[in-house]
């Protein structure tokens, strides 16, 4: 490598999805090349060609009633991402992307940031926006995240995810609170709720307790 360049590192990834019948369901394809630079950033180009059968109208946008109709639909997205050193304290990421989408096209740009306050408490951001075109209808969807990972000690940690999409007009929460109570062994316990962003009702709620055992 350079003395600017760290890795160059090509590569290619397929998933290939069949029906009950053995017949092409999805198909997607990854081709990338990422570089990783010797100051910690890091870019990546490339393009996922996608394949798709559907077998009944995929509602879209049910707010709006965006229906895709019944058929098989082949569509690519071009794309570039990157992010600055995230060894650093304070790092930022961006990504945007361009193509085809089922009958239309869709434009995608993603930026965010992190922070890490300390080796205890780290915190990212990230806004999302798509801009979708199609016959059926023309649509944008904004979503706001937040996570914050707080550690304990080495055995103890709590995660969680904020996030508003205005497109559902949804807040969502997401809080983990995990335990290592011996190798390989967990003991979980999450809080998920989600409400309306216009009259603050409650939409659905949840506590899930989980333990690993090995």
């Amino acid at each position: 490598a350079r003395s600017w360049l760290r890795s160059i590192g090509p590569h290619a990834q397929i998933d290939y999805v069949l029906n009950k019948d053995g017949k092409l369901d999805t198909r997607y394809i990854d081709w990338h090349l990422p570089l990783n630079f010797q100051n910690g950033s890091f870019i990546e180009i490339g393009a996922n060609p996608s394949r798709e059968l559907l077998t009944q109208p995929f509602a879209i946008n049910r707010a709006r009633n965006i229906n895709i109709p019944v058929g098989r639909y082949e569509y690519n997205e071009w794309f570039i991402t990157g992010n600055t050193d995230r060894s650093r304290r304070l790092s930022g990421n961006a990504r945007a992307g361009v193509g085809d989408f089922y009958t239309g096209y869709k434009h995608t740009y993603v930026v965010g940031a992190s922070w890490r306050a300390n080796y205890r408490l780290n915190t990212s951001f990230s806004y999302t926006k798509n801009n979708i075109d199609l016959p059926q209808g023309n649509f944008d969807t904004n979503l706001l995240s937040t996570r914050v990972n707080y550690s304990f000690s080495t055995t103890m940690f709590v995660n969680a995810l904020l996030q508003y999409n205005n497109d559902a007009k949804q807040f969502s929460s997401n809080i983990r609170f995990n335990i290592i109570h011996r190798p390989l062994s967990d003991f979980f316990l999450v809080y998920n709720e989600r409400r309306d962003s216009i009259s603050r009702d409650l939409i659905d709620r949840a506590i899930i307790a989980k333990v690993t055992y090995m």
